[in-house]
């Protein structure tokens, strides 16, 4: 119950004048992502089908639906934003954390910040303690964690996404330790839902429970908060998690929540640094794909959930090595049109996916992202050309500045918002720490202007 109190402490008393300037960046960083992600979520195919189940369970009009022009109940909308917040795969995650990921914290708490009418200040430091809570507790945790299976996203992401609605329903210290509790009997996760709908579903539950547990808590509802105890039973009590090292430096540098990732593309975080690594030798190189023999990618054991070689739909594609990187040989990038059903069809892709081969390293530790990243490209010359990148580009090694996040919101929201809105939006999410409330930005992107 320490850990519990340290963090219902830490989200109770911090202010924005405590945040330091990384932070703050930090966070408008991931506000742009996450914004943009729910948005291009929004128009996904699998978004029809919650979509579906919701419109016929609406509840009062609280809070808007991003890209949809309707408002639900402010549980509800957090449930369908943070759904499309996963669907468009653009969430951005921590690794060492077991890929704890924004797409917890943000989908809930800015559907919150519509409630609560929060201020930007507000809203940035609800973010933070947030993602500092769930990213303190998953790096530790990942150790037991990884190797059996678990996705931290949501066991672990409820109490990040909690943190963000206590902070903004202002709840005390009491009754975030109950809200903690609360959390800890409501997020389930597991790799093997990857590539499914169910995937995003484990994330959007979350964000529902989280504003559940805060406004529970707030009524007065009990719980056990033993956050450390349910961790230690979870992944078998013989992991020796360092438990003490969660809430260590809690509030001071080095902040966790500057570690988090940002994705460049829509598919999974795994195949990231192998795309980076062949499009830089393909083009330090400059080689086509028609001079490519074979790609060979060395893979950690975890890493066979992107082992696809014929993925089923698009999807599924989102987690094949084979289908990313043959779509990368031969578009020299990557983008929205990597994973859709077309390009899963396409001949060309196809008769590509079959270049890219799989080598397993059983000596790299069964740890999310172990090993080197390495690509080995043959060519048909005869020549091999190699490469490692152990991180991606966007990673904290090799981090994406402010106007590279800019241009990936751009980027993706181009087509789904005008090029007004665009610049309108951007310039409120870099504003933010100026902003009295955010309800213009999410006036436009929840299309207010089309509810009737």
């Amino acid at each position: 119950m320490e850990i519990a109190k340290r963090f219902a402490e830490f989200v109770v008393d911090t202010e924005f004048r405590d945040l330091d300037k990384s932070v703050i960046e930090q966070v408008k960083k991931l506000t742009l992502k996450e914004v943009m992600g729910i948005l291009v979520g929004s128009t996904a195919p699998t978004s029809k089908k919650i979509l579906q189940y919701a419109k016929s369970n609406l509840g009062k009009p609280e809070c808007g639906v991003y890209g949809c022009g309707f408002k639900t109940d402010v549980e509800q909308a957090a449930l369908l934003n943070g759904f499309f917040g996963h669907a468009s795969e653009m969430e951005d995650d921590q690794f060492p954390g077991g890929g704890i990921s924004d797409v917890t914290t943000w989908p809930a708490l800015l559907t919150v910040a519509e409630k609560c009418k929060l201020s930007g200040q507000d809203a940035i430091v609800a973010l933070y303690v947030g993602q500092e809570m769930q990213n303190r507790i998953a790096m530790w945790a990942a150790e037991g964690t990884d190797a059996i299976g678990i996705c931290n996203l949501p066991f672990i992401g409820i109490y990040g996404a909690t943190a963000c609605c206590a902070k903004a329903y202002e709840l005390t210290k009491e009754q975030t330790m109950a809200a903690f509790g609360l959390a800890m009997v409501q997020g389930l996760g597991y790799i093997h839902t990857w590539g499914t709908d169910a995937h995003f579903w484990e994330s959007a539950t979350v964000c529902r429970n989280a504003v559940t547990n805060a406004l529970i808590a707030k009524a007065g509802a009990s719980s056990n908060p033993v956050i450390a105890k349910s961790l230690d039973m979870l992944t078998g009590g013989d992991k020796n998690i360092q438990f003490d090292k969660m809430t260590e430096g809690l509030g001071q540098a080095p902040y966790y929540t500057n570690n988090t990732w940002i994705k460049k593309w829509g598919f999974c975080f795994f195949t990231h640094n192998y795309v980076d690594v062949l499009n830089d030798l393909m083009k330090n190189n400059k080689i086509k794909n028609d001079d490519i023999k074979e790609v060979v990618v060395h893979f950690d054991e975890l890493r066979a959930i992107v082992d696809r070689s014929e993925p089923k739909n698009a999807e599924d594609s989102r987690f094949s090595i084979q289908h990313i990187l043959a779509s990368q040989m031969l578009h020299g990038e990557c983008g929205l049109g990597t994973c859709t059903e077309a390009a899963v069809h396409d001949p060309a892709i196809a008769e590509l996916r079959k270049k890219v081969k799989v080598q397993y390293h059983p000596e790299y530790p069964k740890r999310y992202y172990s090993g080197e990243g390495r690509v080995d490209v043959k060519l048909r010359n005869g020549k091999v050309l190699t490469g490692a990148l152990d991180q991606p580009y966007g990673a904290t090694k090799y981090p994406l500045s402010m106007d590279q996040v800019v241009e990936i919101y751009c980027k993706y929201c181009k087509g789904i918002l005008s090029p007004a809105h665009i610049e309108r939006t951007k310039d409120i999410i870099l504003n933010m720490d100026n902003e009295p409330d955010l309800l213009e930005l999410i006036d436009i992107v929840t299309y207010r202007h089309l509810v009737r």
